[in-house]
């Protein structure tokens, strides 16, 4: 079967059982990648301008990182993902968690998805141009299959860098979402994996009442800017901070 036929199938898949399923109420669960850790601990390990105590608390946080949890809602062609805060945990110390973010972010009935920043204000993002390939796999009860996209980010050192994510995304939920601003597939997306962490859906509660389902939608004269203007933001404040050292 020829690569385009296997994405023709899916797509249409999608399209016979989109009207079955228009609602749902997603949880997911995000945890730093081991790999980096080792990484992080081996590289701060041969400072030898860091003294061991500090050395040996930085590794106490990232080995006791708490896994950070989020909900996705999705009602009427329109999304909202936002990270949901663990208020019965206690802990006498800064929790490293997932890497993945508290950003909240909202997609609109045209497909555009808009990053709600504390800092920068509400910023409409660029889509990613995902590659769907044959590789497919069980996420608990789904059959998920493989798409890979190039992202290109802006660090807040004032330097762009470009990083893969895969996404794992399964047809038999027919909605074209996921967490974060990892959406445009063919299917509900149950899980992210990135240099950093790993998203992973743990609940799907499909077609839920909707009272149940929060939409935190743009209002009509909330101010919208471009990547390009929260990039511009944050190669200013980083200059700010050079200059006044």
């Amino acid at each position: 079967m020829s690569k385009k036929l296997f994405i023709f199938i899916i797509v249409l898949y999608s399209s016979i059982t989109y009207a079955q399923k228009t609602t749902a109420i997603v949880e997911y669960k995000a945890v730093i990648n081991e790999t980096y850790v080792d990484s992080f601990l081996t590289d701060l390990e041969n400072k030898e301008d860091v003294p061991k105590h500090i050395k040996d608390g930085v590794k106490k946080m990232y080995k006791e990182a708490i896994p950070d949890e989020y909900i996705l809602n999705i009602k009427n062609g329109e999304s909202y993902f936002y990270y949901e805060p663990k208020l019965d945990i206690e802990t006498s110390t800064y929790n490293v968690g997932s890497k993945a973010g508290k950003n909240a972010y909202f997609t609109n009935k045209k497909n555009d998805i808009f990053e709600y920043s504390p800092s920068l204000g509400n910023i409409i993002l660029k889509k990613l141009d995902w590659k769907i390939t044959k590789d497919s796999k069980k996420i608990g009860e789904y059959t998920c299959f493989k798409a890979t996209a190039t992202e290109k980010l802006f660090s807040r050192q004032g330097f762009f860098y470009n990083r893969e994510v895969t996404a794992w995304f399964t047809p038999v939920i027919p909605l074209s979402f996921g967490p974060k601003y990892y959406n445009g597939l063919p299917g509900l997306v149950l899980r992210i994996e990135r240099d950093l962490f790993t998203i992973t859906a743990t609940s799907i509660n499909l077609n839920p009442e909707d009272k149940k389902i929060k939409i935190k939608k743009l209002k009509d004269n909330d101010k919208v800017i471009t990547q390009e203007e929260s990039y511009k933001m944050i190669s200013d404040y980083t200059e700010s901070i050079k200059e006044n050292k």
